[in-house]
């Protein structure tokens, strides 16, 4: 086998990160051929320094199809694997693997269970069609010694000069929280205010990435470096704590303890494969864990039930709080 194209234009940086076991598999299963993702500009840096990864492609938004249609043709793929099917994208890559004899998984999506995690699920399935070994992996997400050590030096700068123990002395070995308040979708939001307290009863230092009351904000990046703090956090035996997003994933990818807020989106399907899941209203009637863009409050973008997302009003602070001490 010569080339392997993957296709991951889902749009959020969340996706890309539940597709990379099933990369590193591919990758793995195919020591031989030159790997190529296909996915959107933001999410490409991830892949910058992966070494199971040859080739990086990016496709802009509204522009998809013509993306692929340009991979296909460029890149003349042996498997092409695609988790996007939306505007004939599958069945663009089925027809061009008939047409050149090769071949294609081109539905990760078949038949989802309500309680498997999507990135297991593509994994079974390209096990299944015999791509890749029969052996389940988190994501990961590889940094270099520079940009780990540019991690360490931002998190200490941050929390370093602001935070005491009682007797005035920064403790020696303090253990810090990052807050990731912010979601894409309002409907993911946990409320600032729960925020907030959740900051003030927290012991050690609290950072946050973005403003929360009560918390250090560390200092603005790029992805890949923002990837080396929260690998940091992973260092100093910290926690990460935020909604169902793509920046929690990416502290469970380079090994930051986590606690993820699930609210519309449900955990039994979208919950980190490692880390603390926390599902709020578990018994809602609108969630459709199988068909998440159908659920009424993704498509209106508001709750059904109440003026703020009631499944994640469900996730009370000492819950949360309760989570992030558990084995801090």
């Amino acid at each position: 086998m010569r080339r392997v194209l993957v296709i991951d234009l889902l749009g959020g940086l969340g996706d890309l990160i539940m597709v990379l076991p099933s990369v590193h598999a591919l990758a793995e299963a195919h020591p031989d051929a030159e790997l190529a993702v296909l996915t959107h500009a933001p999410g490409a840096p991830l892949l910058a320094r992966d070494p199971a990864v040859g080739a990086v492609r990016t496709a802009e938004k509204h522009d998809e199809r013509a993306a692929v249609e340009a991979a296909l043709a460029d890149l003349v793929p042996d498997l092409t694997v695609t988790t996007t099917r939306f505007d004939g994208i599958g069945d663009l890559v089925d027809a061009d693997a008939a047409a050149r004899g090769t071949r294609a998984v081109s539905n990760l999506w078949r038949r989802p269970p309500a309680d498997e995690l999507v990135g297991e699920r593509y994994q079974r399935i390209l096990a299944a069609e015999g791509v890749i070994a029969a052996t389940i992996r988190p994501p990961r997400v590889v940094l270099d010694p520079a940009e780990l050590a540019a991690g360490r030096h931002a998190l200490t700068s941050a929390w370093g000069p602001r935070w005491h123990s009682a007797s005035g002395s920064p403790p020696a070995h303090p253990t810090p929280t990052v807050l990731v308040p912010d979601a894409g979708m309002a409907v993911k939001r946990w409320p600032a205010r729960r925020w907030a307290e959740l900051a003030h009863s927290l012991p050690g230092p609290v950072l946050s990435i973005g403003p929360v009351d009560g918390a250090e904000q560390l200092p603005p990046t790029d992805l890949r470096g923002l990837a080396a703090q929260f690998a940091a956090v992973a260092e100093a035996g910290g926690v990460v704590v935020g909604p169902d997003t793509g920046p929690v994933r990416l502290a469970a990818a380079v090994g930051a303890r986590t606690v993820a807020l699930f609210g519309p989106t449900a955990a039994t399907r979208y919950g980190l494969e490692e880390g603390t899941n926390l599902q709020g209203l578990p018994e809602c009637p609108h969630r459709m864990p199988t068909a998440i863009t159908e659920q009424v409050c993704w498509w209106e973008a508001a709750c059904p039930l109440a003026p703020e997302p009631a499944c994640l009003l469900d996730l009370t602070v000492d819950r949360v709080r309760g989570a992030v001490v558990a084995d801090g």
